[in-house]
């Protein structure tokens, strides 16, 4: 069975586009967002957040006024794509309206309203294998503003609760320069329960605790994984060892509250004249995993990477 295209309603995220073969199951919201909504192995229960209840919101006075909108921003869940840094409003641009998308053999391309008033053009595609579940996203950003725009592609999965993130250290051998940074945002507590380091390996529970977290890390080898009710999901990426990065030169980083995990990824920042435009992808898989690990230990988590990700 190759690839089979569906158009669903979906919950309370209205029309959506699902993506199946005979392993996995993706699911993309075209009524709002987009969204990849949903992604799982066949029987299996969803490895992304959906946002039923609409937890999460920006409906500031300050964000109605810059988008000239009485409408809100919800997080909804799943995958997104997003530009870097991160400010506020800008970045909250409301993406309530239907989505054009085209399909084209395993693709679907995504191609959302502009965002006039900060000069992007957002388009995703997403292109599920024939039978493995495998998927690749293509993330274009086009600067459609009569100015110069700086930016880097920033790529937000929203993990389901209950889970444990694994990224890797960087651990080549730089001699007398330092090899790894570690960058930390003002609400996030180096003392987090949820947060363990070693030298080879950070992972990040997922629990009820309501504090935020977050941490950024030049992730090297290019991979983060999320273990959950009994789905590995990792994600895959391409590090340029040349390249200019956000926040303190990270291009991997990871928030947490009592709501969500969220698992990003960040291209090279660009200088966008009028008219250019950066692309930048990521890989996912998704396996069945019934086996765990310590998160605290670094000979188990160690173990269960070569096991299961390298």
């Amino acid at each position: 069975m190759s690839v089979k295209f569906s158009e669903i309603s979906y919950k309370n995220f209205g029309k959506c586009i699902k993506m199946e073969n005979e392993t996995a199951a993706v699911i993309v919201t075209v009524d709002v967002g987009p969204r990849v909504i949903y992604y799982g192995l066949n029987g299996k229960q969803n490895i992304f957040n959906e946002d039923i209840n609409r937890d999460t919101v920006r409906d500031s006075k300050q964000l109605h006024d810059f988008f000239e909108t009485e409408e809100n921003w919800y997080i909804y869940g799943g995958h997104r794509l997003w530009s870097s840094p991160e400010s506020y409003p800008e970045s909250y641009t409301p993406d309530n309206h239907s989505v054009p998308y085209e399909i084209d053999g395993n693709s679907l391309k995504l191609m959302p309203e502009d965002r006039v008033k900060v000069g992007e053009r957002h388009i995703m595609t997403v292109t599920l294998d024939d039978t493995s579940s495998d998927v690749t996203v293509k993330h274009a950003i086009k600067n459609i503003a009569d100015y110069d725009i700086k930016l880097a592609p920033w790529c937000l999965t929203v993990a389901e609760k209950d889970g444990v993130e694994i990224l890797p250290q960087c651990t080549k051998d730089t001699g007398l320069l330092s090899n790894r940074r570690m960058v930390f945002w003002a609400y996030s507590n180096v003392n987090d329960p949820r947060f363990f380091v070693c030298d080879k390996y950070i992972t990040l529970a997922q629990t009820d605790r309501e504090e935020a977290f977050k941490i950024g890390v030049n992730n090297e080898d290019g991979w983060g994984a999320y273990l959950n009710n009994g789905q590995l999901f990792i994600k895959r990426f391409r590090f340029d060892p040349l390249g200019e990065y956000p926040d303190f030169s990270v291009n991997y980083e990871t928030y947490t509250n009592q709501y969500i995990m969220e698992i990003e990824s960040l291209g090279t920042v660009e200088n966008l004249k009028p008219g250019d435009y950066t692309e930048y992808d990521e890989y996912w898989q998704i396996k069945e995993c019934s086996e765990t690990f310590d998160r605290k230990d670094e000979n188990s988590i160690d173990n269960f990477v070569k096991k299961y990700i390298l």
